[in-house]
């Protein structure tokens, strides 16, 4: 089972930045608990309204039940409204 490296890139519409933060913050507790997850972190970037999540899940499976999670979905689909384009998601590769 190869673990799964993941950066999720979010953007805020212009005004938006602040609410969108305090809903991303809703997922890292949620996250955190659970199976697979190896760590779950979100981050603000120094562009105001750019948002990044740091996470490592054990298998690509557990990070198929993060996304379909409860928790997941409902904040996501409340969130569509403040960002200004979908959640980019990148699978990474260790190089070297």
């Amino acid at each position: 089972m190869a673990e799964v490296h993941v950066i999720a890139r979010a953007v805020a519409r212009e005004g938006k930045a602040a609410e969108l933060k305090t809903l991303l913050s809703g997922l890292i507790e949620p996250t955190r608990a659970e199976p697979g997850c190896r760590f779950y972190e979100l981050f603000e970037s120094d562009q105001p309204g750019l948002f990044y999540f740091h996470e490592l899940w054990q298998s690509q499976a557990q990070l198929d039940d993060h996304a379909a999670s409860r928790h997941f979905i409902e904040i996501f689909a409340k969130a569509n409204d403040l960002l200004a384009g979908p959640l980019e998601v990148n699978l990474l590769k260790p190089v070297g």
